[in-house]
């Protein structure tokens, strides 16, 4: 008689993702030119645009993405001047750069399951997807500013988890901010620090997600 053979599935009935740092990198290449077309310091943005309370209200969706550079815009006039207008077009125009390595890994990992993206970002994220060509590429998509609540807040986890219809437990989760891990430990959900494309194929292998063997691919730039 033919034997059967048992193929285990997944551990997990699902896998959530961060989204800057594994699926798309920022080189600040837009930021740094309108800096020096517009003669300002080097690092101007970083402090008027993502270390500005602001930033965190356009997270959250208190502010959508074009009032929160309304009003990076409004105080980089204040400080130095209309001179500063020379740099919103090239800061604004950088949308990062994705990782088809990384997307190849997701792209396998979701024919065996279903895939959300977890990121601390404004209402502009939808778009930043279609810009990049991937708008598909995530059966979830959730933008903090529609959520409400951001990462490393439990809620924000369980808000997901709900949304994806997996137990906690039942969702492998990775980013490569350890305190946002931390988070989604507390909340249930299995997660590891990213550290690149190998450990993370690695992980899925060891979820019982089969993709590319993890010594094949290159690390992340």
């Amino acid at each position: 008689m033919p034997i059967t053979v048992n193929r285990p599935g997944p551990a997990v009935d699902g896998l959530l993702v961060d989204m800057d740092g594994l699926f798309r990198h920022w080189r600040d290449t837009g930021a740094r030119l309108g800096e020096q077309l517009a003669g300002l310091p080097a690092g101007t943005f970083d402090t008027f645009a993502y270390g500005h309370p602001s930033y965190r209200l356009a997270q959250l969706g208190v502010l959508t993405d074009q009032q929160w550079a309304d009003d990076v815009t409004a105080r980089l006039i204040d400080a130095f001047g209309h001179r500063a207008l020379d740099a919103i077009g090239p800061w604004r125009a950088d949308r990062g750069e994705s990782d088809p390595v990384m997307l190849d890994l997701l792209a396998q990992a979701r024919r065996h399951l279903p895939v959300g993206v977890l990121s601390n970002t404004t209402d502009a994220f939808r778009a930043d997807l279609a810009h990049h060509g991937i708008a598909d590429v995530f059966d979830f998509v959730f933008p903090t500013a529609e959520l409400h609540v951001d990462k490393p807040s439990p809620l924000a986890f369980h808000t997901a988890a709900q949304k994806m219809g997996i137990a906690p437990d039942r969702l492998f989760f990775t980013d490569d901010e350890p305190p946002y891990v931390a988070g989604a430990l507390h909340a249930g959900l299995r997660a590891e620090v990213f550290t690149g494309p190998q450990a993370f194929a690695a992980a899925l292998t060891r979820h019982g997600i089969p993709v590319t063997a993890a010594q094949t691919l290159a690390p992340a730039a």
